[in-house]
């Protein structure tokens, strides 16, 4: 049977994209790649460009250290992050620091590896091996690039990990005490924990206790300068507390659910302007011409923005935004936008 026999792009594009959970998009993709191409195995990996790695995410026919994490030049993966399109390797055993174990017979064939983009920014690549025809033709590239560009929304939706609340509050340079059973938080929770504690004086001192309703962080201001003091911060299904206790300074008290629900968006009326125009896509030189700002202001912006988000790059942070409820997909220029309006 010839590797593409009975096999309708259309229908396999519209499976894969019929739930977006992440698990079963990868395994569909890579079913109905080997289908596309006959080939003997695939792999999925997820990028962490921030952090100038990628993990394994899925695999099929072939042990490719699932779970594991590699450097962004390593493998075809990495081959095909740095070149930002398509690459076929004619033979994947003399790919340098490929992944594949040693004896697997995939290794003698070629492998083609694909970048699944979402907004300008490479956030997977999927890895085929060995085609049953033993080479990848143009068509085979082309089908392969228009499957796996199908799960990019499940990526970008659904692939974010659990944030270290620790981890994130000790590189603002605090003192972190834990308790309880530490778990992963949602970024949500991680960015309202974030922006408590840096409306707090230097001398903060952090305890997370990790409790089954939910995470409490207790601040306390040995100096009583507190900015929240006398006006605690609300939270969205939390509850706050602020009180003066001797010899102790201010304390602050939060209890915020492990799941937060939608409130108001915490951007400025400029950053929202912002924000809108990076959801539709424009670069910051376009953006400060749209809205009659520098680039450098633009920077500002987006800065304060993916502070208030939590997230790594501006792709994240458009994402956040529209899980977060903050912004639609469809809401069209912002209310706030004024073409050709004064320097801000």
């Amino acid at each position: 049977m010839a590797p593409t026999e009975g096999f309708r792009l259309a229908d396999a594009v519209a499976d894969v994209y019929g739930d977006l959970r992440l698990e079963p998009v990868l395994r569909r993709l890579l079913r109905h790649t080997a289908h596309l191409t006959g080939s003997a195995a695939g792999s999925v990996s997820l990028i962490d460009a921030a952090a100038g790695r990628y993990t394994k995410a899925a695999e099929f026919g072939a042990l490719c250290r699932l779970g594991d994490r590699f450097p962004l030049d390593e493998g075809a993966t990495g081959r095909a992050y740095g070149s930002r399109r398509p690459v076929v390797i004619p033979e994947y055993g003399q790919l340098r620091a490929g992944h594949l174990a040693g004896a697997d017979p995939a290794r003698r064939g070629p492998a083609a590896a694909v970048p699944i983009w979402w907004r300008g920014d490479v956030v997977a690549v999927s890895v085929t091996f060995a085609p049953r025809s033993g080479t990848f033709s143009a068509r085979d590239v082309d089908d392969l690039e228009t499957l796996t560009q199908t799960a990019a929304a499940a990526i970008v939706r659904t692939s974010r990990p659990g944030t270290s609340l620790a981890t994130v509050l000790r590189r603002a340079g605090r003192v972190v005490t834990e308790a309880g059973v530490v778990r992963p938080v949602a970024p949500e929770v991680a960015r309202v924990a974030a922006n408590l504690v840096a409306e707090a004086g230097p001398s903060l001192r952090v305890g997370i206790v990790y409790r089954p309703e939910g995470v409490r962080v207790i601040l306390q201001d040995e100096t009583n300068g507190a900015a929240w003091a006398g006006r605690p911060p609300t939270i969205a299904g939390g509850e706050v507390s602020v009180e003066n206790v001797r010899g102790w300074g201010v304390v602050l008290r939060a209890d915020i659910p492990y799941a937060i629900p939608a409130g108001p968006a915490p951007f400025t009326a400029r950053e929202a302007d912002v924000l809108e125009l990076l959801r539709q896509g424009l670069t910051y030189r376009e953006i400060a011409s749209r809205l009659a700002l520098s680039p450098k202001t633009v920077e500002k912006h987006v800065g304060a923005i993916m502070r208030k988000t939590g997230a790594k790059n501006r792709t994240a942070a458009v994402m956040t935004a529209l899980a977060s409820g903050w912004i639609s997909a469809g809401m069209g220029n912002s209310p706030h936008t004024a073409i050709g309006g004064p320097m801000a």
